[in-house]
């Protein structure tokens, strides 16, 4: 049910977080097309379907992350980190909008 460009969301946020490695994006993506995925096009940038979608997804796991790590008193681990530094040039590409 919905968009099915959300089924993808997380692991194109990961990829643009630079979480998961662009040849595994890439084989994800490719077998996801091969397979007859309807989230995206067949071809071609599947980015303004995914940007939004992804950019939630990752906004909402950074938010989790630092609510975590400061529930338990310790410092960002290192995909917090990356999740957080991707909110930041989200918000610097958003303003320059």
């Amino acid at each position: 049910m919905g968009d099915p460009a959300w089924d993808l969301a997380r692991p194109a946020g990961w990829y643009a977080a630079g979480l998961l490695p662009p040849e595994v994006w890439q084989r994800f993506l490719s077998a996801y097309r091969a397979s007859g995925g309807c989230a995206v096009p067949p071809h071609g940038d599947p980015w303004p379907v995914l940007d939004v979608p992804a950019r939630a997804l990752v906004i909402q796991a950074a938010a989790l992350g630092v609510a975590a790590a400061a529930r338990e008193g310790r410092p960002l681990d290192d995909v917090e980190e990356a999740l957080v530094e991707a909110c930041r040039r989200i918000t610097r590409t958003s303003a320059a909008c």
